[in-house]
């Protein structure tokens, strides 16, 4: 009877060691909430066999003509950056177990020896729990589940976060590569005016300004192609890095960027949407949750700590004695007063982030609509009236050559105007894309057919099946 308390603090103890980590904690929650908003399809590499089959399935994906979403697709499942941030799940799981677990029990012994030789030796055990931590668990376990929810929330903004900096690195790719191709046209272009004028100079048909300027013509636009070859290169490493690939890669996207389409998003209410379905924004009102939880952890543990638990000592007589024992701390040089003013001042500093962040996501949501409806206009003006004027000018300028009433080099320049001008056009393409990207980043999910926000899980299958069944079966 007199060893039942010893025997209970020890299983408590055996008990609340019993519960483990899951190495997959929160991670079906991460992938629901990015399939709901992208259609997309994430992987945790875990050293499973899954990991074999995701990477036939990368390998299957680059062996074709990469669309902005099969590069998506690729960098959500190979991403190094992102794998690291998949393990603060993991982390944060941890801590919840950790949070429920008890301190272990402290066992004490101590073995006294006589100083004569008729007397039997001293022995004594004891074994202690902090109590107070059996009333604070509750506390602790609520604390740490607020932050594996503010995990989970984190690491699902980064995976959306990903996508639109993949989305729009493809973009940029493919504007880069474009103009890469239209700079070549100009190259060739001036190369054979310059070759004209070489030999209309060398017949004294034009002046040595003339020829010089043909001469710098063709020069200048030799180097925007080199500065536009240096640019493709940074963009392609750039891409490759974002899809996660050790070596230099072979694959090959779009030859152009996508049309315009046919109907925008609406306006309505953006702002609004991008704050109930901002990631960043839940992430940051979790945060101010989990400093309230541990501001009151924090007062509750203002009570000095107790140990309580039983020992038991045998006298040099034989005699046998056992009972209860407590320890209690003093309070008098640390009254966690430090403590609590930094957990309080923590709590300002999180209020004032997240009313910053408000303030940002929407001024970010207006700047990019903005961006958006100017790039569009920009667009269109290009296509409608820039584009067929300049097309316009070469055919005129080509009637006049015939009749003699202009040179050749005028003609020529009409057709460089052109080709700068469609230049332009593809620049201002891009521009667009890369828009309409920067607001999809700002409310955090996909912009499909003039419309925001979640998908159905029907859509977010047939999406995923649209990236992956389709070139290969299932992942």
């Amino acid at each position: 009877m007199k060893l039942r308390m010893l025997v209970f603090v020890l299983s408590i103890g055996l008990i609340s060691g019993c519960a483990t980590a899951s190495k997959g904690a929160g991670f079906r929650e991460v992938t629901q909430t990015v399939e709901d908003r992208t259609g997309f399809r994430v992987h945790w590499n875990q050293g499973t066999p899954e990991d074999a089959q995701v990477t036939e399935k990368l390998q299957a994906l680059l062996q074709e003509e990469l669309t902005a979403e099969t590069a998506i697709q690729i960098a959500l499942l190979n991403n190094g950056a992102l794998q690291a941030t998949f393990e603060e799940l993991g982390i944060a799981q941890a801590d919840f177990v950790q949070a429920g677990l008890l301190k272990n029990p402290v066992f004490a012994g101590h073995v006294r020896f006589p100083d004569k030789s008729d007397e039997g030796t001293n022995t004594e055990f004891s074994v202690s729990q902090d109590f107070l931590a059996l009333f604070l668990r509750p506390v602790r376990k609520k604390l740490a589940a607020a932050q594996l929810e503010e995990a989970k929330l984190q690491v699902s903004a980064a995976v959306l976060g990903l996508a639109a900096e993949v989305r729009s690195a493809y973009y940029t790719l493919q504007g880069a590569e474009q103009t890469h191709r239209m700079l070549g046209t100009i190259v060739q272009a001036a190369q054979a005016a310059v070759e004209l004028a070489e030999r209309q100079h060398a017949a004294g048909n034009i002046n040595d300004l003339m020829l010089a300027n043909e001469q710098a013509a063709f020069q200048q636009a030799r180097l925007d192609l080199t500065r536009s070859e240096a640019e493709v290169s940074a963009e392609r490493e750039r891409l490759n890095r974002l899809l996660g690939l050790e070596t230099r890669g072979t694959w090959k996207i779009s030859d152009r960027l996508p049309d315009l389409p046919a109907e925008e998003f609406s306006a309505q209410d953006l702002e609004a949407k991008a704050l109930s379905e901002s990631l960043d924004l839940a992430a940051a009102r979790q945060e101010v949750l989990v400093l309230e939880e541990a501001l009151a952890l924090i007062r509750r543990g203002v009570v000095p700590s107790v140990n309580v638990g039983a020992d038991t000592e045998r006298e040099p007589d034989g005699t046998r004695v056992t009972g209860p024992n407590f320890e209690m701390e003093l309070p008098i040089f640390d009254r966690r007063q430090a403590a609590l003013a930094r957990a309080e001042a923590q709590l300002r500093q999180s209020r004032q982030r997240l009313s910053a962040l408000e303030t940002r996501i929407r001024s970010e949501v207006r700047t990019a609509l903005d961006r958006v409806r100017i790039s569009r206009e920009v667009v269109e003006r290009y296509r409608s009236t820039l584009i067929p004027l300049r097309e316009k000018i070469v055919a005129e300028s080509q009637k006049h050559y015939n009749f003699m009433l202009i040179g050749v080099f005028q003609l020529l320049q009409a057709k460089r105007d052109e080709v700068d001008a469609y230049r332009e056009y593809i620049e201002a393409f891009r521009d667009y894309w890369n828009a309409r990207t920067d607001l999809e980043r700002a409310v955090n999910g996909g912009l499909i057919a003039g419309e925001m926000g979640p998908r159905s899980p029907a859509e977010s299958a047939k999406r995923r099946e649209g990236i992956l069944h389709h070139h290969g079966g299932n992942s």
